[in-house]
């Protein structure tokens, strides 16, 4: 899968790929907080750049969340989001951290989920509150 290579990449070093352009040569850079953002609602997919435009993380979504789709081309680890939270770590084995299921009173209800560690980057998986699936996947960076 292309984009597992593009966690800590600059923008420039990715933007001619194939797989970018179909994702996102029609989306516009947006400015947050000290990051910058390419989101594609209707793909299901969003990209989190540092100001130095490298990508710090790639979301994955089920199309549970406010404005988005569900991405449906193929997910990292042959993962689904279908999936419980038990068959995911039938596929990918105990996570290196999990936690959520708790009340925050800045965020509410904090969702379920699993860290597992690869050598260039994180891959977080959240699930709904009845672990019945898999609600968004991400691909991180240990950078800040």
């Amino acid at each position: 899968m292309e984009v597992l290579n593009w966690i800590d990449k600059k923008l420039y070093d990715i933007k001619g790929s194939l797989v970018f352009g179909g994702y996102f040569d029609t989306v516009l850079l947006e400015k947050g907080a000290k990051v910058y953002y390419l989101l594609n609602p209707h793909r299901g997919i969003d990209l989190i750049l540092r100001e130095d435009m490298s990508i710090k993380a790639i979301h994955f979504y089920s199309g549970k969340q406010k404005g988005t789709n569900q991405f449906t081309d193929e997910l990292p680890f042959g993962l689904d989001f279908s999936l419980l939270k038990s068959d995911t770590r039938k596929i990918l084995g105990e996570p290196a951290m999990s936690g959520g299921g708790g009340y925050s009173a800045l965020y509410g209800q904090v969702p379920l989920w699993d860290k597992y560690l690869y050598d260039c980057f994180s891959l977080h998986l959240q699930f709904s509150e009845d672990q019945k699936t898999l609600d968004l996947i991400t691909i991180g960076s240990f950078q800040n």
